[in-house]
């Protein structure tokens, strides 16, 4: 069973709402939290002993700021640290099998939709044996609600429990999201009738309660907010989360293909990143 969470630590400007989102969840789950800088292989290669001696020493002094902040925001909190020469997203991967849960930073801060944030995150939460966040460099302090897309998917099943466990431990509604976009035909302008629309509202709340109804006999005290809403999903939960504490969306990985690609909508959340993101597994 694992017993800490891993921090990919890249800078402590970007790890450092990383490093203290992690830190107060391991606290609160009894885990120990491990820091971890991978250094490029790249600059081994390159052959200047010297210039990888001096990025020790600043990488150094940044996890032992990175292991301060840790133990100030949860005291008492087993926190450990490495610095590691390989591939750094192959690296962390690896490491994932033996932790709870790999955090990841972003300079992401959730007002530029333009550029497409999260990208370091992609490729680990796409193959990571474990649930990967990746958390934005935004105060998310004053939020309240952890948003979760439900679509009636295995994939989507998983990141319902994670989402009502990680509600209930924080003390903040749940808010299950089903979003249905209409169809795209080309060259038509269409509008679509009223019934069309009402039978998809129908069955995206009908998809609600039987996913709800499988996870909230164990959490009746818990508090549900549904929305259900035509539109592209990846556009509803984001905005929606944009007042939220957390988002927890399904992998969809499968096979081969998780070690390069997401779901679209996994894929499409992480590139906005509107609130820490959790991929579920």
């Amino acid at each position: 069973m694992a017993t800490r969470m891993l921090v990919g630590v890249k800078n402590f400007d970007t790890s450092r709402t990383a490093v203290r989102w992690a830190a107060e969840r391991a606290k609160s789950r009894g885990l120990g939290l491990h820091l971890v800088h991978i250094v490029d292989e790249g600059m081994r290669r390159a052959g200047s002993a010297g210039l990888l001696e001096a990025a020790r020493s600043d990488i150094g002094q940044m996890l032992a700021s990175a292991e301060e902040l840790a133990r100030t925001v949860a005291p008492g909190l087993e926190v450990a640290s490495e610095t590691r020469v390989g591939d750094p997203q192959a690296d962390l991967i690896a490491l994932s099998r033996d932790v709870e849960m790999v955090v990841v930073g972003s300079d992401s801060t959730g007002q530029d939709t333009s550029r497409r944030h999260g990208n370091r995150g992609f490729r680990i939460a796409a193959a990571s044996t474990t649930p990967v966040a990746v958390v934005p460099a935004v105060d998310y302090s004053g939020r309240s609600g952890v948003v979760v897309g439900v679509d009636g998917s295995p994939s989507s099943e998983h990141a319902l429990v994670f989402a009502v466990e990680e509600a209930e431990r924080l003390g903040q509604p749940l808010i299950a999201v089903n979003a249905w976009p209409n169809p795209v035909v080309y060259g038509y302008d269409l509008a679509f009738p009223v019934e069309y629309v009402e039978d998809l509202t129908e069955i995206g709340n009908q998809t609600l309660a039987r996913a709800l109804d499988g996870v909230m006999g164990a959490h009746p005290n818990l508090q549900v907010r549904r929305i259900v809403a035509e539109g592209d999903p990846v556009t509803v939960l984001s905005e929606v989360a944009e007042d939220a504490s957390l988002i927890v969306v399904g992998s969809h990985g499968r096979g081969a293909v998780a070690r390069f690609l997401l779901g679209s909508v996994s894929h499409g959340v992480l590139a906005r990143l509107s609130a820490p993101t959790v991929i579920a597994r």
